[in-house]
């Protein structure tokens, strides 16, 4: 029974009979019964979805033929797509690198007018110029390329636009065109032309604003507390708006072969213009001098040469090359220092080349003690420029000028420290004989005076040359300095007089020569630049030599005379007054004739030096004049009374006698 009941069993859905509910159950039931009504509906519409399914199926069978029928053109229509991109890619280039000529067309029209008459418009031209032809040296080429590709692709897909491949072959014939002349023709030659221009107004600015530096004779004297000249005072630059022209056209042709034909122009109006200078000066005097040719100029003319010399260096080192630096660093500043320092190079280096060849000639030549105070004003010029060669002639190019140059002054160092000791050797070798007047030898006076004139002109620089020179010899050279080397060549002068004495026969002008040297040396000395380097002792050493020579001098000339005068056998003697008498007439008799002879004698010997003299007079006269009054004193009464006596034998008075002696040492035959 139950099997049979789930038998019967009938669909959840189903109606079945109820009793009839509440409220509530009523409105749930009629709930139900619309759900069920809407699913009822779903179903019988999916029935027809699967209908119309069916019927779709159907036609999509009947239309897979024609999709594959379509295919082809589907596929042509992407490729002619992708070709018309690609064309117009290849076109837009080409087109602008035909754009390009035109506008390298129009600046043609700019370009013919002269730099001169609107030198910055000229200059925005060219560089647009260059900008157009750098563009199409980058671009043509590749331009060509791919119309190329471009025509070659649609011959090869055998395409029908005609007017499209007419449009390509016009515009590759055109670009092929104007490559055909290379990179450089692509504007027609007209940024050649544009740059020769500017190569041009390079060279008639600097034709026409350019003019020779008008050079002193020497530098001026500096005043105290004023600032040293300077190539300032002296140079004609160029204009403002001039220098910036050439400033630009040197930055702007750098690199090309028109900016080194811009700098031989700079280099060779320059130097026509120094050279012009350099003829003010009138530098000739040093063409073709060497060591050799140094030996055979008479001396006048090489002093006149060495101080030319000097002068000039100094002129145009500080003024001349120092200006031509300036200028040359101003108008090519803007390329770097190499350019503007080779420039200067080969502008000063002809001429620094003649001064320096002097200057070495002169310090090889032979050594002499009158060239110390050339080589000493050599060195002392060339010390002055020294710090300017180095400014001026900086950088590699001009190393070569400061090597000589600081090896010339090395060289002049040791020549005239070489000269200056040498003067002791010099002396040594002078053969100059004695005067018989026994004045002062040509060579003492000489070397006094001359070392006196250089110490007073250069006693800074002198013993500065020696120091320096000294300290090339090592640690283990003898300390010399300058006080030292005058010394030493002084008291080789004093050694060398005493050793001319000797040719003196006359002990007496042995000493008179003696006595005029020391005291000239010992004068000269003490009243010039000598005497505080050499120092007091020195002084009153050679002093006291003229004072034992002047002591010695009145022995050995005047004590003869006097031994007449002495009154042996004339006191305590028991003789007659007679025999007194006799022996009086006697004595003044040969005084008489040796004083004569004496004074005849030394009437023709000199002291040139009045103090000398008086003072040498003076002490003769002491000497003799009061000696000879004591023995007339003593004496003259016995002949008194006998007038012929008297006048005969008393020749002189004591007063003539003085007079006498006072017009000695005059040098009759001086």
């Amino acid at each position: 029974m139950g099997a049979e009941s789930a038998g019967r069993e009938t669909a959840p859905w189903a109606v079945k009979a109820f009793s009839p509910p509440s409220d509530v159950l009523a409105k749930l039931w009629a709930a139900r019964n619309e759900l069920c009504q809407s699913l009822e509906k779903t179903r019988a519409l999916g029935n027809q979805l699967n209908e119309a399914n069916k019927r779709l199926q159907m036609f999509q069978d009947r239309l897979s033929p024609v999709r594959r029928s379509l295919l082809p053109l589907q596929e042509k229509s992407k490729i002619t797509e992708s070709l018309t991109q690609r064309i117009n890619k290849t076109l837009e280039p080409a087109m602008q690198v035909l754009k390009m000529f035109d506008v390298v067309s129009k600046i043609r029209v700019r370009l013919v007018k002269e730099p001169r008459d609107d030198f910055d418009g000229y200059l925005a031209a060219l560089i647009q110029l260059e900008e157009a032809v750098d563009y199409l040296k980058h671009n043509s080429i590749v331009a060509i390329n791919w119309l190329q590709e471009a025509v070659a692709y649609l011959n090869y897909t055998g395409s029908t636009d005609t007017v499209r491949l007419r449009r390509l072959n016009e515009s590759l014939a055109t670009l092929q065109s104007q490559q055909a002349g290379g990179a450089h023709e692509l504007d027609g030659g007209l940024l050649v032309t544009a740059l020769g221009k500017l190569e041009k107004e390079f060279k008639r600015l600097i034709s026409e604003h350019s003019q020779p530096i008008e050079l002193p004779e020497q530098m001026a004297p500096r005043e105290s507390n004023s600032p040293p000249s300077s190539e300032l005072d002296y140079l004609v630059s160029y204009p403002p708006q001039v220098l910036q022209k050439l400033q630009t056209i040197i930055e702007k042709l750098a690199g090309n072969v028109h900016y080194q034909r811009c700098v031989d122009a700079y280099q060779d109006t320059r130097l026509v213009l120094c050279e012009e200078s350099l003829k003010a000066l009138d530098v000739r005097y040093m063409n073709n001098v060497t060591p050799k040719t140094v030996n055979s100029i008479p001396w006048d003319d090489l002093q006149n040469m060495v101080e030319k010399w000097a002068q000039q260096l100094e002129v145009i080192v500080k003024m001349l090359y120092t200006g031509e630096r300036r200028l040359a660093r101003q108008v090519f500043k803007n390329v770097g220092q190499a350019v503007w320092v080779e420039i200067l190079y080969d502008l000063a280096e002809p001429e620094m080349d003649t001064f320096l060849r002097f200057g070495e000639s002169v310090a090889a030549s032979e050594r002499s003690p009158e060239k110390l105070c050339k080589l000493l004003e050599m060195y002392e010029s060339m010390e002055k420029c020294e710090h300017s060669v180095i400014q001026v002639f900086d950088g590699q190019a001009c190393g070569e000028i400061r090597s000589r140059y600081r090896e010339l002054l090395k060289q002049i160092v040791y020549a005239a420290g070489k000269t200056f000791w040498d003067i002791d050797d010099w002396i040594k070798e002078q053969k100059e004989g004695v005067s018989l007047d026994g004045r002062v030898m040509q060579l003492c006076s000489w070397v006094v005076n001359y070392l006196g004139y250089v110490i007073a002109l250069f006693p800074i620089t002198l013993s500065k040359v020696l120091r320096i020179a000294q300290s090339w010899e090592g640690e283990g050279a003898e300390d010399k300095g300058l006080p030292e080397g005058l010394a030493l060549i002084l008291n080789t002068l004093e050694g060398l007089v005493e050793t001319r004495a000797k040719e003196f026969h006359d002990p007496a002008l042995r000493h008179i020569f003696l006595m005029n040297n020391m005291y000239y040396i010992r004068n000269r000395v003490k009243n010039n630049a000598l005497g505080p380097l050499l120092g007091e002792d020195w002084i009153s050493e050679v002093g006291r030599k003229v004072s034992t020579n002047a002591l010695k001098y009145q022995r050995e000339a005047w004590q003869q005379v006097l031994q007449h005068l002495n009154s042996d056998g004339l006191k305590g003697s028991s003789s007659s007054k007679s025999g007194s008498r006799d022996l009086v007439r006697q004595k003044l008799r040969a005084f008489n004739a040796a004083f004569d002879e004496t004074v005849q004698i030394q009437s023709k010997w000199l002291i040139a030096e009045k103090d000398l003299r008086d003072g040498t007079l003076a002490a003769v006269t002491q000497m003799v004049v009061p000696a000879y009054r004591s023995f007339l004193g003593h004496f003259g009464s016995l002949l008194e009374g006998r007038g012929r006596d008297s006048d005969k034998y008393i020749k002189y008075t004591p007063e003539i006698l003085e007079t006498i002696l006072g017009d000695l040492f005059g040098g009759n035959n001086a």
